[in-house]
């Protein structure tokens, strides 16, 4: 039998279910289990009260603010004359769309219910139930009373109880009583059911469906009707029919329709279809705005050609929309509860040989074999692309440009994988570090740490499950010549991984790591200091990445240490330089940290307070292998981690407590700073914003080999990730710092600058944001064809499932109660479905998703009072077993969570239902949107739309990322952008990546200077001129005042290069430099003559006389140096607070 993970018709079905339960206690109809017939339900409240969404309203109810469909709803529909509904209490929906017809009417087909009040209904119980029922009648001791008092259809399978006495309703109690047994639970259940409404004077309400159609006039103007009577007037069908003048080869029109509810009562579940027939055609939305594609920008028209096929039908007016094939006839129809599903990528290509893609096939000595291998690998993308060339001459003439522009960059992608081929080919150290590079790969995957030995020995790998998928081959083949020749022309292009979420961006960019440093220590004789620097901008992200890179570097180690002769002596290692909240600075404050770690009680203390990140080795994965077992927490040796201080020989704060593990000794992983700054690590991983301390501190220029240039060479190869991050304020503030680093890693004589990769799942405007940031041209990787659907390498796969989103949007409900309802829901539907455990475990963990920390502490106070107690009303209404929630397995991922606790916090995550502290709920900020990649989070509730469309492709791309997913998207009523998300919800999702909106980046803008542009500066001269690298020395700079120009005019030329267009910053920015450089000279002069020193910067790690001048302070420091510049100590928070004090 297959397992669920395998199963995807089992995770469809799931789903199904738990979609259809949603749907039918938030929509209706099935909310309750009363009749069997759910188009007739019966239900035991108002229905206004049981359902959130899909209500029409009496018209006049409250004051109902309105809007028109001229206020371009369907980008610019011209429609003036019809106002449809927004208020809180809708009276009305509809929807507007494009047609072309030669029909003088149009068929609609609408259904809506209204619920009718009635009193003690029959009780459905099923048939299983019904016979059990009977068999215990006739074993109570009062059967024939009994029967008198329950009405018994056996027809239906129903029950009513008739009791009008006191001594008939104790009859009834005492044999619901008298079936007590667990097995009679559900008998019992429905027993109290009828006994309620019996006894009770309950009133309960049926659904009463109408379905009708009717027609509506096509000729140009306003037109109304009144339909279906209700008890207390009518429904109207309003419709507005207008001729678009823009187009002239045929007459195309746009309709609205509009249902409002002109009766006194209320109006539930309606909807409204339209189908297709050979004489009436819907228009797409898109092909209304071809005419004006000239006046877009280039990348909107990119977007327009590779979306052609994606077309947009109708907006909603109050409700979503949603179009598709029907029965054979392609119609459009409203609905309160959308739904999309985006489909998988898939990565595989037909006819290409698995022996190609598998790491092994390149070890060993049959070059000529392995050469042709890759080859014919980039044989197979060229013919795709010849296929491309085919189809050119059929494109759309208002496409050729963007076409022929897509097909040149594939093309030059190819030549740039023959380039790498034949680099590999003719230069045997880099053919070395390639196969070496492969074997890294393999041996990163195995978990065992013997296993991983034995094989590496017999270098039979044949049991490993892994190999490339293609695009990541591809990429490797498309940089590496560039990553590993520093005479590359493509050396200073900036190579971008542009794949969607979870396609295995990692594993390329790690290949091209173990590649340059094998490379660097073959080839060069200053091979000592950081080759590469990797870096990301939020916490959690790097968090669960450095997992995946220590494992790297211990498989680089393990093969440098068994060929010393080729690689060397020197260690192969990784630090982790990230803010203080996640590691320590200094050797004392991780040896307190160490020591108030063996003084807790408990494991789950000792965690909270671990800064070491490392949790088991990388090596051999050993289950205690860093961290002991509960019983030796008290035990020093027991534990990986070790004091370390400045003179410790062995400078390793973390080894493997297995004896026969290979890093026993010590694991190559580098995370208090002191150590760092010690060792330059081979791989330096961090965040964005510790790159800040290059200015202010001393220690930092090692890093950099800015210290001994000759012995140390500087870094090869930075790698950005998650690059649509590095965007806005924080964008521009690490552009001005990437000013600066430009500038050192090019300064050494021979020495080249480093090439740059980066990677994204979401950007838009690449060329620009690349240009401003990093002053380089981008090459994105894969190429676009013709189609967003493929690219060779990626490939939508419509033959699978995938992550599927459901949109809802209160009417009547406040956001608060919705919101507790789909929480409920979602967390009780999967206990009560009928699931097995495997099928349960799937959607078990809900994930909540907020837009900020206001917005989540709410849901964190509803699911801890509210949520549970609306899971009791939903036991209570259909007898079920109610899920119980418990506080320590709600867990949040946000800022608020301190860096030692969050890889513990991750683990937690990934432990199964019925495991210890499987997390019923986890809510999360921004934090979670990247890098979080936790296969068994399917399900996923996101609480108003996103403000951008990155973010929540990014955050939603958390869950179904090896199961099939569920996306329940909240929409905010009262927030006019919700609500047009809403609206326009298919439209939106099946063009998700089309959307992703452009990233602003100024680097050279008066605020962005002013904040970091001086702190750039000296990081540019201390790591260039041996005589300023001192904490002490900045004064000397008047012996360097030539070294001032150089930097000068070096930035004033990038300034020039970026901003070429407006030439907005260039007056103003150099201005502000100019006037940097003489207050520096001046202090210098005032230092010289009154025998001061002039610190760089205040640290307080460092003292310094009261008499004493300071170039640079931060801008929270109160110190009274008030002769010294601010600057920013970090670029954590780059944009301005204000603080609010309350005096009385």
């Amino acid at each position: 039998m297959k397992t669920i993970e395998e199963d995807v018709e089992r995770q469809k079905n799931v789903r199904r279910k738990l979609m259809e339960a949603t749907s039918s206690l938030l929509l209706g109809p099935g909310s309750e289990c009363l009749n069997e017939d759910n188009l007739n339900e019966i239900i035991s409240d108002k229905p206004e009260a049981r359902y959130v969404t899909g209500i029409l309203y009496p018209v006049g109810r409250i004051s109902n603010s309105k809007e028109s469909t001229s206020d371009n709803d369907l980008d610019e529909l011209d429609d003036e004359t019809i106002t449809f509904d927004n208020s809180l209490l809708p009276s009305s929906m509809g929807m507007t769309f494009y047609f072309k017809s030669n029909l003088t009417d149009l068929e609609l087909n609408v259904e809506y219910s209204n619920y009718v009040k009635i009193t003690n209904p029959n009780v459905f119980i099923g048939k299983d139930i019904y016979f059990l029922l009977n068999r215990q009648i006739e074993k109570f001791i009062h059967k024939e009373k009994l029967q008198k008092l329950l009405v018994m259809d056996g027809g239906k399978y129903e029950i009513r109880a008739v009791l009008e006495s006191v001594e008939e309703r104790s009859i009834f109690k005492e044999f619901i009583n008298s079936n007590d047994k667990i097995e009679f639970k559900k008998l019992r259940f429905y027993l109290w059911k009828s006994y309620e409404a019996a006894n009770k004077n309950n009133d309960y309400y049926q659904r009463s469906p109408h379905q009708f159609k009717m027609k509506v006039p096509l000729r140009e103007g306003y037109h109304k009707q009144k339909i279906s009577p209700l008890d207390e007037g009518f429904l109207e069908i309003i419709s507005n029919v207008n001729k678009i003048s823009e187009l002239s080869e045929f007459d195309i029109f746009s309709l609205t329709i509009i249902l409002k509810n002109t009766s006194g009562k209320k109006v539930f579940q309606p909807k409204i279809q339209i189908t297709a027939n050979d004489l009436f055609e819907f228009f797409p939305v898109e092909d209304v705005k071809l005419p004006s594609l000239n006046k877009l920008s280039k990348e909107d028209q990119k977007n327009y050609f590779l979306y052609k096929n994606k077309k947009s039908y109708a907006v909603g007016h109050g409700v979503s929309v949603i179009w598709g094939e029907s029965k054979g006839s392609f119609a459009i129809e409203t609905t309160y509860i959308p739904t999309y599903e985006i489909l998988p990528m898939r990565f595989d290509i037909p006819g290409l040989s698995e022996e190609i893609l598998r790491p092994d096939t390149y070890l060993g000595t049959n070059k000529e074999e392995q050469i042709n291998n890759l080859l014919e690998f980039v044989s197979l993308y060229d013919a795709w692309i010849d296929k491309l060339s085919e189809k050119l001459e059929k494109i759309e003439d208002h496409f050729k440009d963007v076409a022929q522009e897509n097909l040149n960059n594939c093309r030059c992608s190819s030549q740039r994988m023959r380039k790498t081929i034949d680099f590999l080919q003719n230069n045997e150290a880099a053919w070395t570090a390639f196969q070496y590079a492969n074997e890294a790969m393999v041996l990163q995957r195995i978990k065992d740490g013997k296993l991983k030995e034995m094989l590496y020995q017999t270098k039979d790998y044949d049991s490993v499950d892994f190999k490339w998928r293609p695009f990541q081959l591809a990429f490797v083949l498309n940089s590496l010549e560039s990553i590993l020749n520093d005479e590359s022309d493509e050396r200073n292009e900036l190579d971008l991984i542009w794949v969607s979420t979870g396609g295995g961006k990692t594993e390329a960019y790690l290949f091209a790591i173990a590649a340059v440093i094998f490379f660097r220590k073959l080839t060069r004789t200053n091979s000592s200091g950081v080759s590469v620097i990797m870096r990301y901008t939020l916490r959690l992200l790097t968090s669960q990445q450095f997992d995946r890179a220590a494992a790297l570097i211990c498989a680089l180690e393990y093969i440098r240490r068994n060929n010393e002769n080729l690689f060397g002596n020197e260690e192969i290692s990784v630090g982790l330089w990230v803010g203080m909240d996640q590691t320590k600075n200094h050797f004392e404050d991780a040896n307190e940290n160490l020591r108030d770690m063996f003084k807790c009680n408990s494991l789950e203390d000792a965690k909270k307070k671990n800064m070491f990140q490392i949790l088991k080795c990388p090596w051999c994965n050993g289950e205690y292998s860093v961290i002991p077992e509960l019983r030796n927490i008290k035990i020093p040796r027991r534990w990986g981690y070790k004091e370390i201080t400045k003179t410790s020989k062995n400078l390793h704060s973390i080894c493997c407590v297995n004896k026969s593990c290979s890093f026993r000794s010590g694991i190559p992983v580098y995370m208090i700073d002191e150590a760092i700054y010690m060792v330059r690590p081979t791989l330096l991983f961090g965040t964005v914003d510790k790159f800040a301390q290059a200015s202010l501190k001393q220690e930092t220029v090692k890093l950099f080999g800015s210290d001994n240039p000759e012995k140390y060479r500087r870094p090869e190869l930075i790698i950005q990730d998650e690059l649509h991050l590095i965007s806005g304020p924080l964008g521009s503030i690490v552009g001005l710092y990437e000013s600066g680093f430009d500038y050192i890693f090019s300064q050494n004589k021979g020495v080249k600058p480093p090439k740059y990769i980066a990677s994204t799942a979401t950007i838009r405007n690449a060329e620009e944001q690349v240009q401003n940031i990093f002053n380089r041209k981008v090459f994105q990787f894969p190429p676009s064809g013709f189609d967003s659907n493929d690219s060779f390498f990626v490939r939508e796969d419509d033959k699978q499932s995938g992550r599927m989103y459901m949109g809802i949007m209160a009417t009547g409900k406040s956001q608060m109660t919705t919101e507790i309802r789909l929480i409920a829901i979602l967390l009780q539907s999967i206990a009560e479905l009928g699931l097995s455990d495997d099928e349960m475990e799937l959607f078990w963990t809900l994930t909540g998703y907020f837009n900020s920390i206001r917005e989540l502490g709410k849901a964190s106070s509803l699911i801890r009072d509210d949520v549970k107690d609306y899971l009791q009303q939903l036991q209570n209404r259909n007898g079920t077993n109610k899920r119980a929630l418990y506080d320590e397995n709600n867990i949040e991922l946000t800022s608020r969570v301190s860096g030692a606790e969050i890889p513990d916090k991750i683990r937690q995550i990934e432990s199964k239902r019925g495991e210890k502290g499987a997390v019923d709920t986890l809510i999360a900020t921004n934090m979670l949107s990247v890098g979080v990649d936790i296969g068994r989070l399917n399900s996923m509730f996101v609480v108003g739309q996103p403000k951008l469309t990155s973010e929540y492709i990014q955050a939603t791309s958390r869950v179904g990322r090896e199961t099939l997913g569920l996306v329940s998207m909240l929409y905010n009523s009262t927030r006019s952008r919700d609500r047009s998300h809403y609206e326009t919800f298919q439209s939106y999702h099946q063009n998700l990546y089309k959307y992703v909106e452009p990233s602003s980046v100024t680097p050279f803008s008066v605020p962005a200077v002013k904040k970091a542009a001086y702190a750039t500066i000296v990081a540019m001269v201390r790591n260039t001129v041996p005589d300023l690298i001192n904490d002490d020395a900045a004064s000397k700079i008047l012996e360097h005042t030539d070294i001032l120009n150089m930097v000068k005019e070096f930035i004033f030329e990038r300034i020039r290069n970026i901003d070429t267009q407006s030439g907005l910053y260039y007056e103003d920015a150099t201005q502000l430099i100019n006037n940097f450089f003489e207050e520096w000279k001046r202090l210098a002069s005032e230092a010289f003559e009154n025998n001061q020193k002039l610190y760089y910067y205040a640290s307080p790690y460092k003292s310094t006389r009261i008499e004493d001048l300071i170039l640079l302070r931060a801008f929270d420091d109160k110190s009274t140096h008030d002769e010294s510049i601010r600057v920013m100590g970090t670029m954590r928070n780059v944009e301005e607070s204000s603080f609010m004090e309350i005096i009385e």
